[in-house]
C-alpha cells in the first residue's frame, strides 16, 4: 500500500458512555493500526476527551467534537463532513443502523447517516458497514433509510445471519457478507490487572463469582408487560434464591454496569443482595474484560456485556431485552440459554441459573468453539475492508499506465 497517510473516519456512538461501543472503537483502532503503519483516524464524538485521554497516545486518532455548537446534529455536521472529504474509508462501526425513535436525531443515528452518504460519494471515499448489527425498524421510513445507506456502501459486512436476513427483507441489494462483531478483537488487560481491580473492591478470588448485567431498558424492546419495579423484584429474588441454594459454595455476585444509565439499577441490586459493583464509569473495556475473565459464569442482558464476557472464556446466559441478545445465544449454539422476560419469575430464574451453573464447563466448551471462529470472522471483516485500498491502488496503477 502507498506510504501516504490513510485517513479513516469512524462513524459510531463514540462518547465512551456505552462499554460495547467503546470496545468496538478500540478494537478497530488496534486491528487497523497493526495492519497499516500509516493510518490516521477521525472519530466524531460528543466527548472528545474520552478519545484524547485514553487512545491518542497509542494510536494516530483525532477526536472531532460534534456537539450542536459545532454545526452538528448527531453525526451530520461540519466536522464529520470535513473528515469524510479527507478520508479514503468511512466505517459505520457499530449498531447504529436502527429505526427506534427514527424521527428524533438526538437519539437516532440512522437519520443522520443518510445525509452523509452524498459526501462519501463526493470524496470518492469507500463507505463500509463494518461488522454491523442492524434493526429493529418499526417505521417504514427507517427501513428505506437503512436500505439507502447500505445500498450506497462499497461493502456491507454484517455481524450475524439475522442482520443479513433483515437487510434483505428491507431491500438491500448489495452483496452482504456475514462476519462478526468487532468487539471480539478488543485488547484485554492482563490477568494481574484483573486481580488488582477485584481485590480493590473486596472480591475473594478463592470463591466463585457470578457476573450479572442488567439494563434499565428492562423488557421494553421486547414488549414485556412487567413494570421496571416488578422486574427488579423478580430478578433480585431470583438471584438471592440462587445464592441461598448454594450457600456451601459461597457464590459472590458481581454486578457489571456497561452504561451510566444502568449504573443506579445495578448499584441498587448490589446493595440489596450484599453483592459487589463495578462499572465503566471507573474502568475501560480492557480492564473490565480482565475482571470478567475471573467470573465462573455470567448472566448478561446488554448485548455487548454478553459478547465481552464470552470473548474472555466465560460461560454465558442472558436475559433477552432485545432480539439481538437472543440471536447471539443462538449463534453460540446455546439458544436454550436465552431467558425471555415474558413469563419470567424468581423461581424460574433461580432454576435456570442453577441448571446452567451445574453444567457451566460443558457450556463454556460449547460456546468457546464458536467464539474462536467469530473472532476470526471479525478479523476477516478488517481484511475485506483493507482490500478496498488495494483495489484503489490497482486502479491508480492502471490509469497511470494507460496515460503513459
Amino acid at each position: 500500500m502507498s506510504k501516504d497517510v490513510v485517513n479513516i473516519t469512524l462513524l459510531g456512538s463514540n462518547s465512551g458512555n456505552n462499554l460495547g461501543d467503546a470496545a468496538i472503537l478500540s478494537s478497530i483502532l488496534d486491528t487497523f493500526s497493526k495492519a497499516l503503519s500509516n493510518v490516521h483516524f477521525f472519530v466524531p464524538t460528543t466527548k472528545p476527551s474520552f478519545i484524547r485521554e485514553n487512545y491518542s497516545s497509542k494510536y494516530s486518532v483525532e477526536p472531532l467534537n460534534v456537539m450542536p455548537w459545532t454545526g452538528s446534529v448527531r453525526l451530520l455536521g461540519v466536522p464529520t463532513i470535513r473528515a469524510i472529504l479527507r478520508s479514503k474509508l468511512v466505517l459505520i462501526c457499530d449498531g447504529i443502523i436502527f429505526g427506534k425513535k427514527f424521527f428524533n436525531p438526538a437519539f437516532n443515528f440512522l437519520v443522520t447517516l443518510v445525509g452523509l452518504v452524498p459526501f462519501c460519494k463526493k470524496a470518492k471515499a469507500d463507505l463500509v458497514c463494518y461488522n454491523c448489527g442492524i434493526g429493529p425498524f418499526p417505521f417504514e421510513a427507517s427501513k428505506k433509510a437503512a436500505s439507502y445507506v447500505m445500498n450506497n456502501s462499497s461493502l456491507v459486512l454484517l455481524r450475524d445471519e439475522d442482520s443479513k436476513k433483515l437487510a434483505e427483507d428491507i431491500g438491500v441489494k448489495r452483496e452482504i457478507i456475514v462476519t462478526a462483531d468487532a468487539a471480539f478483537l478488543n485488547p484485554v488487560s492482563s490477568k494481574e490487572r484483573g486481580k488488582e481491580i477485584l481485590q480493590s473492591i473486596g472480591i475473594n478470588l478463592e470463591k466463585p463469582i457470578l457476573g450479572v448485567n442488567l439494563t434499565s431498558y428492562g423488557g421494553q424492546w421486547v414488549n414485556s408487560s412487567l413494570s421496571s419495579s416488578q422486574l427488579f423484584s423478580i430478578l433480585r429474588e431470583g438471584l438471592q434464591r440462587f445464592c441461598d441454594e448454594r450457600r456451601e459454595e459461597e457464590v459472590q455476585i458481581l454486578c457489571f454496569s456497561t452504561h451510566p444509565m444502568d449504573a443506579p439499577l445495578l448499584k441498587e441490586l448490589a446493595l440489596s443482595l450484599g453483592a459487589f459493583y463495578i462499572g465503566n464509569e471507573f474502568y475501560l473495556s480492557h480492564d473490565l474484560q480482565a475482571v470478567l475473565s475471573f467470573c465462573s459464569m455470567f448472566l448478561g442482558c446488554r448485548y455487548h456485556s454478553v459478547i465481552l464476557a464470552s470473548s474472555v472464556g466465560v460461560p454465558v446466559t442472558a436475559l433477552v431485552y432485545a432480539p439481538k441478545v437472543r440471536s447471539y445465544l443462538r449463534q453460540l449454539s446455546t439458544p436454550e440459554l436465552a431467558l425471555e422476560f415474558s413469563g419470567i419469575s424468581a423461581v424460574g430464574l433461580a432454576n435456570h441459573l442453577g441448571l446452567v451453573w451445574g453444567k457451566r464447563e460443558e457450556v463454556r466448551e460449547k460456546q468457546q468453539a464458536v467464539v474462536k471462529e467469530l473472532a476470526k470472522a471479525s478479523l476477516r471483516g478488517r481484511d475485506l475492508t483493507l482490500s478496498l485500498l488495494d483495489r484503489e491502488r490497482e486502479t491508480l496503477k492502471k490509469s497511470l499506465s494507460t496515460a503513459v
